[in-house]
């Protein structure tokens, strides 16, 4: 078991946590490709009625009985088929898948009791040992507990239940069982590397299209909303209050003399200051609220489900947060304010832009009446 772990840990890729992930992806490929397992397996096992007649001419009653059980089998397969097909959890599809597969083992196994053992029953054993390697959609180690347990009862019911056999037909079975076991185990193997790099190239693939548009719709400096990004969401969110007319506020920020800061220390300073109140604004506002860099030294934040007066708590928050908390350029401490008009929208306004102005005239409001303050309509 060792030696086989290495192997299988060198074909195969570990996906480590994205384990789950791979199988719920695929678990529709993989139902489909039980369902087919199960409907070739129930017309092989019925189709099979014919060599009933061949081999039980002089037992009329026995033919009967093995079409009954046959049927049956068909039955239950058909049972097995619609309950995978109502399933969308892993765990339930291969408890489910198991659970056939084994029922088919067992059936197979008890069909072997009921007929002379042949060459033709031997190719039939080996191909079901096939099949379920490469068509069941379980871990390696059910499918390989499934199979060792089919080889073992066939070659005992066959070589050792029924009396008569040449020791060399033993031999040539048991050597066809390990061939056929390599070469089914080689190409499960195959298989399922080929699924887990294709799924793993899918997500690294996703995950560095996610990462494009991530950085596309934050700005690299402050770490917030682009404005063309900003305004895509305040639209959707105006549409929905003109929809609904559940409480929308805006909030307009923007840092006080901010081009003396720029003036006496630096642009890079400057640059610090709006990655700090930046950092201020996005800590005070909830998960859903929407925080963006309008321009220059001028940010927005939109407030779903929030009214006027609740906007005002907030923007007095970040207000005094921001008066508190100097920014650090090597050692140096900048301090800095900001001005903050604060809006509502109203049933009378068209667009986005309504609220966003009225939000940006209590902002200079606030400027002209001596900055480092709030100022609401």
């Amino acid at each position: 078991m060792e030696m086989f772990r290495k192997l299988s840990s060198q074909i195969l890729i570990d996906l480590r946590d994205l384990e789950g992930d791979y199988r719920v992806f695929n678990l529709q490929i993989d139902k489909a490709q039980g369902v087919l397992g199960m409907i070739i397996a129930s017309i092989g096992i019925f189709g099979m009625f014919w060599m009933d007649k061949l081999l039980f001419v002089n037992s009329p009653d026995l033919i009967g009985w093995m079409a009954i059980a046959r049927g049956c089998y068909v039955l239950v397969t058909v049972l097995f088929i619609f309950a995978i097909g109502k399933t969308n959890k892993v765990r339930v599809f291969d408890r489910l898948m198991f659970g056939w597969l084994a029922f088919t083992i067992l059936c197979v196994l008890l069909l072997n009791f009921t007929s002379p053992t042949s060459y033709q029953s031997a190719i039939f054993d080996i191909i079901v040992i096939f099949a379920i390697y490469v068509l069941s959609p379980l871990k390696f180690k059910k499918n390989i507990f499934l199979v060792l347990g089919f080889s073992a009862g066939t070659l005992y019911i066959n070589y050792f239940v029924k009396a008569g056999l040449d020791p060399i037909a033993l031999n040539a079975a048991v050597s066809a069982q390990v061939i056929v076991h390599v070469l089914g185990l080689g190409s499960a193997l195959q298989m399922q590397s080929y699924r887990r790099k294709s799924f793993k190239a899918y997500i690294e693939e996703k995950d560095a299209k996610e990462m494009v548009a991530y950085l596309a719709n934050i700005d690299p400096l402050t770490k917030s909303l682009t404005r063309r990004h900003f305004f895509s969401i305040a639209e959707s969110e105006f549409m929905r209050f003109a929809r609904y007319r559940r409480p929308l506020s805006v909030l307009v920020l923007d840092a006080d003399r901010f081009k003396i800061i720029n003036d006496t220390h630096g642009h890079h300073a400057g640059d610090i200051v709006l990655r700090s109140l930046s950092l201020v604004a996005m800590e005070q506002k909830r998960a859903q609220d929407t925080f963006g860099r309008l321009g220059g030294e001028e940010f927005g934040l939109i407030l779903p489900e929030t009214a006027l007066a609740q906007a005002k708590v907030v923007a007095d928050r970040i207000q005094t947060m921001w008066e508190q908390t100097p920014s650090n350029m090597d050692g140096m401490l900048i301090h800095s304010t900001v001005s903050i008009g604060v809006a509502e929208a109203r049933a009378d306004d068209k667009t986005f832009d309504d609220v966003l102005r009225r939000a940006d005239i209590m902002m200079y409001k606030a400027k002209d009446l001596g900055r480092n303050r709030v100022m609401t309509e």
